[in-house]
């Protein structure tokens, strides 16, 4: 209990620190001694709590609406696949917790905990509440909502009771999951053969598979939690859940007092690295996505090598090796065209009002293709051997995303051809696809040449965008073509001069 109290004391005061950068961000400044400033994380405690209420209102409301016009058939299946649903998110529990353990350690924690002489089973028990209370708020949250679209539907004068019985159902089927995860991962910490078994996450994918065959052992949890919200569980359902629960938690507790924490720190770099950028890993997510890079690359062989060509041929298959050696960028990027495709035509069929616009244009400001300009921003930012490349920037550029430019214009190309328009519009959208995917990489381009990216490229995108989509609701798609390659053209121009 005393290496209990001192470690919650060093994560009560890691929790007030992360929480005053957190609201130093919104505008508290902490050496302020002013009586208002002292006032300000109440009224930030006082608008989150009213915006968290506001909210589970909003949802309260749908959620009634929904289930009040719920059919039998849509109510059937929903409750059919709820128990398949649980069993997948446990099954992908326990793969990310055997491909890389769950406990992780900040550098603050390498610093003052890996190399103290506490026991090792204190760090596992805190790292692991810390992780399953903020998961049972989300999950609870979610079935509180979803508990009353399925009493609804069956009951039109049903109350908030299936919330507070979800909810509480939750709590036992949260910790379960996540104790057995914890339970997998803390093995390879105890026994680090485990670890140099790399394809040993495949395994619980045979749960699923055994469970098509043998249902009644592996969906009981799902079916028990619908039972639980219906209110119709035998007595024994919950505290059997909770038993089983506790005991999976003793029992990966019993294990971690014999871990090794040089393991668990060598497996906790790569979160150590991402946490230490705090907001930064939300406004520069390339950077995130080339730590991973540099952390998957590590200590492992070179996949392919560079042939031997000359010229402007060199700078064409050096970025498409980088991008064949991390293929799930191209995929990314396939992934992404398709889906922007389909939001754009889901928002035009069914004529929907102009914020639904702007948010999607929101979307292509702040979350381009991670993949897009990878090789790019690394030719850009390497300032020294950028001038031994003697391209201008709008060919560095063209040399470097042609390969995942590909795959956006294909994935956004396929989900507009199988809409089945009619071929004047499926002409239109196969001229307009490549054009507007280029310009989301010249607008990644030209923020990338200036200090203010997030910003730049937001604003790149929404002059471009907005006024191609005002040209082409208000006039003609001839003019919207238009402003389309103009718009090439001056993005075009300014890479060519900056980068």
């Amino acid at each position: 209990m005393r290496d209990f109290r001192v470690l919650l004391w060093l994560r009560w005061r890691q929790f007030r620190d992360g929480a005053v950068y957190w609201m130093r961000v919104l505008g508290y400044d902490p050496k302020s001694s002013g009586f208002f400033e002292k006032l300000y994380p109440l009224y930030l405690l006082v608008i989150g709590s009213f915006w968290v209420f506001a909210m589970w209102g909003w949802g309260h409301d749908n959620a009634v609406s929904i289930g009040d016009n719920l059919a039998s058939e849509s109510l059937v299946s929903l409750l059919n696949v709820m128990p398949p649903a649980v069993l997948i998110l446990q099954v992908f529990v326990m793969i990310v917790a055997l491909r890389s353990t769950p406990l992780k350690l900040s550098f603050a924690d390498m610093s003052y905990v890996a190399g103290s002489p506490i026991a090792r089973s204190v760090p596992v028990l805190l790292g692991f509440l810390r992780q399953v209370i903020f998961r049972l708020v989300l999950i609870a949250g979610f079935f509180s909502l979803f508990a009353i679209v399925l009493t609804r539907a069956l009951d039109p004068n049903a109350d908030l009771t299936s919330s507070l019985r979800a909810m509480l159902a939750c709590i036992p089927l949260v910790v379960l999951t996540w104790a057995l995860g914890w339970l997998l991962g803390i093995l390879r910490l105890v026994y680090p053969a485990i670890s140099r078994w790399n394809y040993l996450w495949i395994l619980p994918l045979l749960i699923l598979l055994a469970a098509h065959y043998f249902p009644a052992p592996f969906m009981w949890p799902g079916q028990a939690l619908v039972l639980l919200i219906y209110g119709i569980a035998p007595w024994w359902v919950l505290p059997f859940l909770t038993i089983l629960a506790v005991a999976l938690v003793a029992a990966f507790v019993w294990l971690g007092n014999r871990i090794n924490m040089i393991r668990a720190v060598d497996e906790s770099i790569l979160h150590a690295r991402v946490a230490a950028l705090g907001l930064l890993a939300f406004r520069q997510p390339d950077l995130l996505l080339r730590i991973r890079l540099q952390s998957a690359a590590a200590g492992r062989k070179p996949f392919l090598s560079l042939p031997k060509v000359y010229g402007f041929q060199t700078l064409v298959t050096r970025a498409a090796l980088s991008y064949l050696r991390h293929p799930f960028m191209l995929i990314f990027s396939l992934a992404w065209g398709a889906a922007m495709a389909q939001a754009a035509v889901w928002i035009i069929a069914n004529q929907l009002p102009v914020q639904l616009w702007i948010g999607w244009l929101l979307v292509v400001g702040i979350a381009p293709p991670v993949g897009l300009l990878h090789v790019f921003r690394i030719d850009v930012e390497e300032r020294f051997l950028r001038q031994f490349l003697l391209v201008d920037g709008l060919q560095l550029l063209m040399a470097d995303v042609i390969l995942p430019l590909i795959a956006t214009i294909a994935g956004a190309m396929i989900v507009w051809l199988l809409q089945g328009f009619p071929p004047n519009i499926t002409s239109i959208g196969a001229l307009f696809i490549p054009i507007l995917s280029l310009l989301v990489a010249l607008c990644g381009a030209v923020a990338l040449t200036n200090k203010r990216v997030l910003q730049t490229r937001i604003l790149a995108t929404g002059i471009t965008f907005g006024l191609i989509m005002v040209a082409g609701v208000n006039f003609s798609p001839i003019i919207a073509f238009v402003i389309a390659v103009l718009a090439i053209m001056t993005l075009g121009g300014m890479v060519s001069q900056n980068a």
